[in-house]
């Protein structure tokens, strides 16, 4: 085996490691970190550098240039490519340790307003009309999975992932495993419960095969099967698009955290803290992403509290 490929492979055996973090890296990231290194990897091999341990600064540099990667990519692949190294340099002198990061702005939050978010949920027809047995039974799924999204502002990834002993009816509760594996317990809005209610009972029956295997999620195909994030995509897209708007399921996890923030009606909003709860963000500088779209709701607080305003 070359040095580069023994590198690569056991790069990818430490990934699914532990090691000294906090909690193991999700699937996804690993995939990302894995597809970066090997990219890197090998437009520098490509260019004779005979292994790993002799890359340089500066040709890490010229193979981030050559792959044309935006800042947030290059700042990904930068971080991945430290962890990579790390074994091959002695502390804090691996090339991509001295590499300036690259500065990432951050993007602005799409705005979708109280009344569209509210228009885009209740869009799902749950008339007694459908052509058929199977159609009402994904109209109720789609208004559950739309009232989740916008209502507990969970993830796409948190929505497929969701089992039936993580619903809490008494308590009006639903309990998620987020990024890093961590869980968290959200509330559920009243219309959240009542859509919930009616996938489980005459929703959910009609496409799970009571015969065949249990299964634990609470969303499924129409063939009875576990959903996977793109069919989530197709529940929120093409309403979006009917709307005249682009985006999927992220969309609606903005808009809840900045009507969180703004309050219903003009009324006094979520601590911000409560939002970064709700979100599972590991830090409060995420969170506040979203309060760039509340500034008229942050100047009207000043001038009303403030002695000053």
């Amino acid at each position: 085996m070359n040095p580069w490929d023994a590198s690569l492979t056991d790069f990818a055996a430490r990934l699914g490691r532990q090691g000294a973090r906090r909690a193991p890296l999700a699937a996804r990231t690993q995939t990302a970190y894995l597809k970066d290194v090997r990219a890197l990897a090998g437009w520098i091999a490509e260019h004779g550098i005979a292994g790993p341990e002799r890359i340089t600064p500066s040709v890490l540099a010229a193979a981030l240039r050559a792959l044309g990667w935006s800042a947030a990519t290059q700042a990904r692949a930068l971080t991945a490519t430290r962890e990579w190294l790390s074994p091959l340099f002695p502390p804090g002198r691996s090339p991509a340790e001295r590499l300036e990061r690259p500065r990432v702005r951050a993007a602005l939050i799409p705005r979708l307003s109280q009344h569209d978010a509210t228009e885009l949920v209740e869009s799902v027809d749950l008339g007694r009309s459908h052509t058929s047995v199977l159609h009402f039974a994904l109209a109720l799924r789609n208004r559950a999975i739309l009232e989740l999204l916008y209502g507990s502002a969970l993830r796409r990834q948190e929505v497929c992932d969701l089992t039936l002993a993580g619903l809490d009816f008494e308590h009006e509760t639903v309990r998620v495993v987020g990024k890093g594996d961590k869980a968290r317990t959200i509330p559920l809005t009243e219309p959240a419960v009542e859509a919930l209610g009616e996938w489980l009972r005459d929703g959910r029956p009609r496409l799970v095969d009571a015969t065949g295997p249990a299964r634990s999620e609470v969303f499924v195909s129409q063939r009875g099967r576990p959903l996977d994030g793109s069919a989530v995509y197709r529940v929120v897209a093409p309403r979006l698009r009917a709307m005249g708007r682009a985006g999927g399921p992220h969309l609606l996890r903005h808009a809840a955290a900045t009507h969180l923030l703004e309050g219903h009606h003009d009324g006094e909003g979520a601590h911000l803290r409560v939002v970064q709860e709700v979100l599972g963000h590991a830090s409060l500088a995420t969170t506040q992403r979203y309060t760039g779209v509340t500034t008229k709701d942050i100047q009207r607080q000043l001038k009303r509290g403030h002695p000053r305003g």
